[in-house]
């Protein structure tokens, strides 16, 4: 019997969810999503790649939102139009096809889709070590240093929370919400692909991973 087979991944900046899920994606054999959203965002909108980019996973200045006098209007924003095209094509994707997904309040807009949700955290000083690595793995121009990578880690976990809780009912990274909730500070990231993978057989059945649509 072939089964579908559907993984969200919410997570900390700095936590190695990206990567959790990429990993995980590589060894089920299935369908990987994460920027590739941002692409097919850009796409169906008509916006360039880079202005979807910079408003990916972004709530909008509610103080701004506040002077808004129209639901239409609101509607009709830029960021709105991009997180609703966004929504449709996680949707879509889900309906076709066995994927991992990344971001994107995913575990929440696939609510009537069978899923398993997770939520990838760390403390803030390793995902700091890790971010500061990455920035040398990546030989970055102008690599950014200690306190300016804090700001940064703590700005992005800020902004993912509030555009998480904007569009859902839910509150970001608590415990009721999610399947799993990992700590790669512990389990590292190939403990926590072996953890998810662990959770499908035994939630799932015994011959779910051989028998996924891919």
């Amino acid at each position: 019997m072939d089964h579908k087979l559907i993984i969200t991944i919410d997570r900390e900046y700095g936590s190695g969810g990206h990567e959790v899920g990429r990993r995980l994606a590589e060894q089920l054999g299935i369908k990987f999503y994460d920027e590739e959203l941002i692409a097919a965002a850009a796409s169906g909108t008509g916006y360039v790649e880079e202005y979807v980019k910079e408003n990916d996973e972004k709530a909008p200045d509610f103080s701004f939102a506040s002077l808004i006098s129209s639901v239409d209007t609101f509607q009709s924003l830029p960021y709105a139009k991009i997180q609703e095209e966004q929504f449709s094509i996680i949707r879509d994707i889900a309906s076709k096809e066995s994927c991992v997904i990344v971001g994107r309040a995913a575990d929440y807009i696939l609510d009537d889709e069978e899923h398993i949700s997770v939520f990838i955290f760390a403390p803030i000083e390793e995902r700091l070590k890790r971010k500061l690595e990455l920035e040398i793995v990546n030989k970055k121009e102008h690599p950014l240093g200690e306190a300016e990578m804090i700001k940064k880690i703590k700005q992005r976990d800020k902004q993912r929370r509030r555009y998480y809780e904007f569009y859902t009912d839910n509150k970001w990274g608590e415990r009721d919400v999610y399947d799993l909730l990992i700590n790669t500070s512990r389990a590292g990231i190939d403990g926590a692909v072996d953890i998810i993978r662990t959770y499908i057989d035994k939630s799932k059945g015994q011959d779910i991973l051989s028998g996924i649509v891919k």
